[in-house]
């Protein structure tokens, strides 16, 4: 009798006091990470790994579901409609929280006031490559042909709002020089006009050009990270060339619907930061190109917002126009 009189008292609640009334409960079903990644990249893997954790952690399967495309505003206003309940997590992103609001005229949803951010998973730099028989191999060699040559020179990316792109844009601004962009519809294609000599440069995140790295297909000019990267150790960074400014990063974090209870998000972030000091998911990660990280919360949002103001200036300097 007893019981039933608490859950009668418990259904009578409102939903987000009915969630902090059932107790520790949480996971009692299975939770879904919600990816804005295609399967099978770095972001994707860094997903699933830490799914995986989670799940041998608490005891409940964590189901990763990928919601590509715009983005990342597909799975993040996928995310942001659901339940503030614990079961919809977000893999956010530089796509989804900073570039949206200045890529699109009426975004669906504001990751600062929609979504509460969880916890830092870690950072990814692009990757600058080139044909190996292209002659300007190295940044001050590209900046001084490309400012001899004005729009000789090209390179290709996955998109004019992506941050592989943004970065280039950066860079022309900062060094004068000019080069043109070609839009692909992904870095598989770019990389493969590069390999055929269409094409001499492509950037992208650096786990999408490391297989031809790897096989000598590509040449790595320059890496985007804050130190050189773990896998391109030789490689240099465009910080060291032209400057801080040029520290560009896809960076991921958890976030869930706004109202989420504490205990919950709470509970998520200290298993999170439990996976990201496990052994496995370090070298995995590391692995892709990705570096795992550590920051409060009020770290995060205050990072979130200096990206927002950052990648504005940069879309608007570069004639970018929203959708």
């Amino acid at each position: 009798m007893k019981r039933r009189a608490l859950l009668a008292a418990v259904g009578a609640l409102p939903f987000a006091e009915r969630v902090q009334a059932q107790g520790d409960d949480w996971p009692n079903k299975a939770v879904r990470i919600v990816c804005p990644f295609t399967p099978g990249g770095s972001q994707d893997n860094i997903a699933r790994r830490l799914s995986a954790k989670l799940g041998d952690y608490m005891g409940q399967t964590f189901v990763v579901e990928n919601r590509t495309g715009a983005g990342g505003s597909i799975a993040a206003d996928n995310v942001a409609k659901a339940a503030p309940d614990g079961y919809s997590v977000l893999l956010g992103n530089i796509g989804s929280h900073a570039l949206v609001p200045h890529l699109y005229a009426k975004p669906s949803y504001d990751a600062l006031t929609d979504l509460e951010t969880v916890a830092w998973i870690g950072t990814q730099p692009n990757l600058l490559a080139c044909n190996p028989a292209f002659p300007h191999d190295t940044l001050p060699k590209l900046i001084e042909a490309a400012k001899k040559d004005p729009a000789k020179y090209s390179f290709g990316s996955s998109g004019l709002g992506t941050s592989p792109t943004l970065t280039m844009e950066m860079f022309k601004k900062k060094t004068g020089a000019d080069i043109t962009f070609i839009s692909y519809r992904g870095a598989a294609a770019a990389a493969a006009d590069v390999l055929a000599g269409h094409v001499p440069l492509v950037i992208s995140n650096i786990d999408s050009l490391m297989g031809q790295v790897s096989a000598g297909k590509l040449k790595p000019v320059a890496t985007t990270g804050a130190r050189r990267s773990s896998i391109l150790p030789e490689t240099p960074t465009f910080a060291e060339v032209a400057g801080p400014e040029l520290v560009v990063t896809s960076w991921s974090i958890w976030s869930v619907p706004k109202g989420t209870p504490p205990r919950i998000k709470d509970k998520l972030r200290e298993q999170t930061e439990r996976a990201l000091k496990e052994t496995d998911v370090i070298a995995s990660m590391r692995q892709g190109g990705f570096e795992p990280g550590s920051m409060t919360v009020p770290e995060i949002d205050a990072f979130i917002r200096q990206e927002r103001t950052r990648w504005g200036e940069v879309i608007r300097d570069a004639g970018i126009k929203p959708e």
